[in-house]
């Protein structure tokens, strides 16, 4: 069945590239979406007619993939609407949405992905799609984007290759044949411990780019910044999934090895790591994309520690991961139509919720949910993180981490504050761009997604992710 997957994806670009017409380019990608919504539900109930000796279907990449149908599907249609108010030309939108199913299925590839070095060439495949997404609109601010990102991706991906090889030295001193999840998993205990940790800092350092994590997340930053609204929110949660997903697998097959604590304690350095720069940086952030850009580093972080916390440590960082991304992206939805009601501006934009009311109670609503603020699903996720935490008496990681978060909150607060209630400084606009109540209708879907986990326990949701616990 990924065989297939794979084979529709590439039918489907060679499509969209013979095609002159910007509706059907689109009708394309909106089959796609339903095409790739239909191969979760075989993932679910089928995942055998996924396994062989590439792939392997876990609950984990169950979630992820469908985490990526819907926001894939939501964020196709922003982006339509984007193209059609900038009156991009057939070529543009050509490129963009074939790239953007090969974005998608380089995406699944990292997810179902049972080899690490398979694992590897898909991160990259994301890194290659991903910058052509980014330099979409072709202006020179973008393009010094692009390469930084491309300059840095390239980097830290060699950086992670460097550490898969490390791995394989370790491997071949025991006769493995190759790097498989479940073959490494077998034989964990008896690898040597000292290739095992240099090939963590390495896949640690290597993927964090992707992650948006200490060190390598500034780049992360500027990519989400210049590019669509629609390609930011998917940056910031479908690929931070990967960047997670690529730390995790190596995590999580040697946990319990005699490594393990070690492993434990670099990744709490790079979570406190992570969580000061995003406070530091929100304290000082105006531009409003860079700012949810930077709040994504705290959920990064957030994560990082909970999967040193135990299986309920696990458990409450998968539902972080799932809840962050239906938010993130809302908010980055929303954000779009922000800045393009006010022409362009990414700052210093006050008196929103008088332009615009309904999209100004997303916007807040949305923001006290990436806050973690109850009914929001992160409320939950945050209290479990909190709860292992107390569980394990870590008292000085506990007022550590409460009081960057505290630094993030009133960093986040006075700045959405600021531009939904200030009054505004701008001269009133002569015409006036529409909003269009199909994004806020989705924008409101992906929210009410958010209260529905905060206020009714998903039994389906927490199966999942225990399944692969």
């Amino acid at each position: 069945m990924i065989y297939s997957y794979l084979i529709i994806s590439l039918v489907c670009i060679f499509i969209i590239l013979l095609l002159n017409n910007k509706k059907l380019t689109h009708a394309v990608v909106y089959l796609f979406g339903f095409f790739q919504i239909y191969f979760c539900y075989e993932l679910y109930t089928h995942p055998e007619r996924c396994q062989n000796e590439y792939f392997s279907v876990d609950s984990i990449g169950v979630l992820f993939t469908i985490i990526l149908a819907v926001l894939s599907l939501v964020a196709a249609v922003h982006y339509q609407k984007y193209e059609t108010l900038h009156k991009e030309d057939i070529r543009s939108v050509k490129i963009h949405n074939a790239v953007y199913i090969g974005f998608n299925a380089a995406l699944v590839g990292v997810y179902l992905s049972g080899h690490y070095g398979l694992l590897w060439a898909f991160i990259e495949a994301t890194t290659l799609t991903g910058a052509t997404l980014i330099y979409h609109d072709r202006k020179k601010i973008v393009l010094e984007a692009v390469w930084k990102y491309v300059f840095a991706c390239s980097v830290s991906i060699t950086l992670a290759f460097t550490g898969i090889l490390l791995l394989s030295v370790a491997a071949q001193e025991i006769k493995l044949s190759e790097l498989s999840f479940e073959l490494l998993a077998q034989n964990a205990q008896i690898m040597n411990p000292v290739w095992l940790k240099a090939a963590f800092i390495f896949i640690l350092v290597g993927f964090s780019v992707k992650m948006g994590v200490s060190p390598m997340f500034n780049v992360d930053i500027d990519a989400k910044d210049v590019s669509p609204f629609p390609i930011g929110a998917l940056f910031s949660s479908v690929l931070l999934n990967a960047g997670f997903l690529a730390i995790y697998r190596f995590y999580s097959i040697f946990k319990d090895t005699e490594m393990g604590v070690w492993m434990n304690h670099v990744l709490v350095i790079a979570s406190v790591l992570t969580l000061l720069f995003a406070s530091a940086h929100l304290l000082k952030a105006k531009n409003y994309k860079r700012l949810f850009a930077y709040s994504s580093m705290e959920h990064s972080g957030l994560v990082l520690i909970a999967i040193t916390l135990g299986k309920l440590g696990i458990l409450a960082a998968f539902l972080h991961l799932t809840f962050h991304a239906v938010v993130k992206s809302g908010l980055f939805f929303q954000i779009g139509q922000v800045i393009r009601l006010n022409q362009g501006k990414k700052e210093a934009i006050t008196g929103y919720f008088y332009q615009n009311p309904l999209g100004g109670f997303i916007l807040l609503f949305g923001s006290l949910a990436i806050m973690a603020l109850p009914p929001s699903g992160l409320f939950i996720s945050e209290l479990l993180i909190f709860k292992s935490l107390l569980l394990q008496q870590n008292g000085l990681i506990i007022v550590l981490i409460f009081s960057l978060l505290s630094i993030i909150f009133y960093a986040l607060l006075t700045s959405v504050f600021k531009l939904l209630f200030y009054p505004s400084t701008t001269e009133k606009v002569i015409v006036k761009p529409k909003t269009y109540w199909l994004e806020n209708l989705l924008q409101l879907f992906l929210l009410g997604l958010s209260v529905y986990f905060g206020l009714f326990q998903s039994q389906f949701l927490i199966d999942l992710i225990q399944a692969s616990l």
